[in-house]
């Protein structure tokens, strides 16, 4: 495998981050969250279960043979990835908005910088380490809304920042233990399917806890279910496992921030698609992303 073709892999990781925000947003036009998560689960579970069943014999050995501390791994990555760092963040959101919370939480290719170089002896060049500050400084101009300042109190404020930091770490935490089962020998594939398991069992479990309160619980939109369902195959099969085979193939300190490039992924897809516009300094913002991708991938 080719340094091009890894950064290719992160580059569609890229992608399909972008694609999950927009499918989100749709289902979320249609049902409240707590059914949203639920469909994304049921969706994993409608492509995990007949791959399963339809898998070769080797395969299904594969995906059997585990250690105990892989899956246990495999559980705390669903863990702090769809369930943990999401809270974390809607709480910075609720108490500093989105447009301080969200550059905050995209912080985590830095932490992921540090922590490949501090455990897997990755080495940390000028171009890695200043595209990914490029690419950070995009993200903060990127998120920058036409509205004013979000208004709290000094310990909503640091509250708010402290969560943010916090999800942050979490998403960090989860590239890192993904890089860890691929160090081991343990394919993409199997990475994938387990994800996806662990969170489609959380995410049917909590229904009801997600759903306390909701009015009309029996309420259910054909098309949100379905723009769920696919936010959750595109973002948690598909992404991931462009990402996993990407760090494989190239230092996890490089496919991260090219990956981390989803919002302006996002970005585009929400001009193009939804109607949504950009003002001058979040153009601006997509020059640094850019920038800091293209400084990134100079890496050799």
């Amino acid at each position: 495998m080719t340094y091009g073709y890894g950064l290719l892999l992160a580059s569609l990781t890229s992608l399909c981050w972008g694609i999950v925000p927009i499918l989100t947003k749709a289902a979320l036009s249609e049902m409240r969250l707590g059914k949203v998560i639920f469909f994304r689960g049921l969706g994993l579970l409608t492509i995990l279960g007949p791959m399963f069943f339809l898998a070769k014999a080797e395969t299904i050995k594969e995906l059997l043979s585990l250690s105990a501390n892989s899956y246990l791994i495999l559980a705390l990555i669903a863990i702090l990835n769809n369930i943990v760092s999401d809270l974390f963040y809607f709480a910075a959101i609720r108490d500093i908005g989105v447009s301080m919370a969200t550059p905050i939480m995209s912080s985590y290719p830095l932490v992921v910088a540090l922590i490949s170089w501090a455990w897997f002896d990755e080495v940390l060049t000028f171009s890695v380490l200043s595209g990914t500050l490029s690419i950070l400084t995009g993200l903060v101009l990127l998120n920058i809304r036409a509205s004013g300042t979000h208004s709290a109190k000094r310990s909503f404020r640091l509250r708010g920042v402290a969560y943010a930091i916090i999800a942050a770490v979490c998403v960090a935490v989860v590239l890192t233990l993904n890089k860890y089962l691929t160090s081991h020998g343990i394919a993409s594939t199997v990475i994938v399917f387990w994800r996806g398991v662990f969170f489609s069992l959380m995410a049917i479990a909590f229904l009801p806890l997600l759903n306390r309160g909701e009015k009309e619980t029996r309420h259910i939109s054909p098309r949100g279910a379905l723009a769920a369902a696919g936010g959750g195959i595109i973002g948690i099969i598909v992404g991931w496992w462009f990402y996993i085979n990407s760090i494989s193939i190239i230092p996890m300190s490089v496919a991260t921030p090219v990956a981390s490039t989803s919002p302006l992924t996002a970005a585009i897809f929400a001009c193009a698609f939804m109607g949504e516009r950009l003002r001058p300094i979040q153009w601006l913002g997509i020059v640094f992303v850019v920038a800091g991708a293209v400084a990134v991938g100079a890496q050799t």
